[in-house]
């Protein structure tokens, strides 16, 4: 049985519920002496995928997807997002906390990272 990732359900979903969020990438230093850590952002980019927020009415809450964040973000795979980058969407700001990879056996559909208004 072979899986054909393009026709995927979450492929599906991409295509039909999609938006534009902007993407920061967050870049984490440490200093050496004091051990402190600072947080620079990047420049901002534009990236695609389904985005749901807590306050949102949508039928997947029950899963608990969002039961540890404010919003969570699904996108493909090759869409690059890491912890402590910064999400905008609708004028809000959310930071990337944690990020799963969803599959089945060694076939990975897509990431899932849960979000944080700031």
């Amino acid at each position: 049985m072979s899986i054909n990732i393009t026709n995927s359900p979450f492929e599906e979903m991409l295509d039909n519920f999609a938006k534009t969020i902007s993407r920061t990438p967050v870049t984490k230093t440490t200093d050496p002496i004091s051990g402190d850590e600072t947080l620079s952002s990047g420049t901002p980019a534009n990236i695609s995928g389904c985005f749901y927020r807590k306050e949102d009415e949508w039928s997947q809450d029950k899963p608990g997807l969002l039961q540890n964040a404010d919003a969570i973000i699904m996108v493909k795979t090759s869409v690059t997002i890491n912890k402590d980058d910064i999400l905008t969407y609708d004028s809000e700001d959310y930071r990337v906390d944690k990020i799963v990879t969803r599959g089945l056996g060694t076939v990975t559909f897509y990431k899932v990272a849960q979000c944080f208004k700031i």
